[in-house]
């Protein structure tokens, strides 16, 4: 084991105080004001960056083209969802353990076994005895864009 991996492997049982000793050592200034694990795991990326080399280029590119876009902001830059519009008249079906369950679609309703039904996923609830989504059990996948 080398001086830096054992360093590494002790870092967990250190005072913040020998951990901050550390991070003086690597010359990389005041140390940051994280949360101890947070700062300690720091370290140790610094320590193995020293040891072991930086992170290659292409690595760095690429998480930094995947960071370009902040999370709150890349769930408003997708498309938006089109729903999918059934016609009234249309058969869906699915097999369900060798039986095959058959829903015709009305204006307002889903009508299955003479029965009606407000939602798909009524349906399939009857059928599985599971929550499941009704236009996922009817193998049915909304559209982006």
């Amino acid at each position: 084991m080398s001086k830096v991996d054992a360093i590494i492997a002790a870092m967990p049982a250190m005072q913040r105080s020998e951990v901050e000793a550390q991070w003086n050592k690597l010359g990389a200034g005041e140390a940051p004001r994280l949360p101890d694990p947070l700062f300690r795991r720091l370290t140790a990326q610094m320590l193995q960056e020293r040891r072991y080399g930086d992170v290659p280029a292409i690595i760095r590119r690429e998480l930094a083209r995947l960071t370009e876009v902040a999370p709150e902001t890349a769930e408003s830059s997708r498309p938006p969802v089109t729903p999918i519009r059934i016609s009234d008249g249309t058969r869906l079906i699915r097999e369900w353990n060798g039986r095959t369950i058959e829903v015709l679609v009305r204006d307002d309703a889903f009508e299955w076994e003479g029965r009606t039904y407000k939602s798909l996923s009524h349906i399939a609830r009857e059928v599985t005895g599971a929550h499941w989504s009704g236009p996922r059990f009817f193998g049915m996948r909304t559209r982006r864009g």
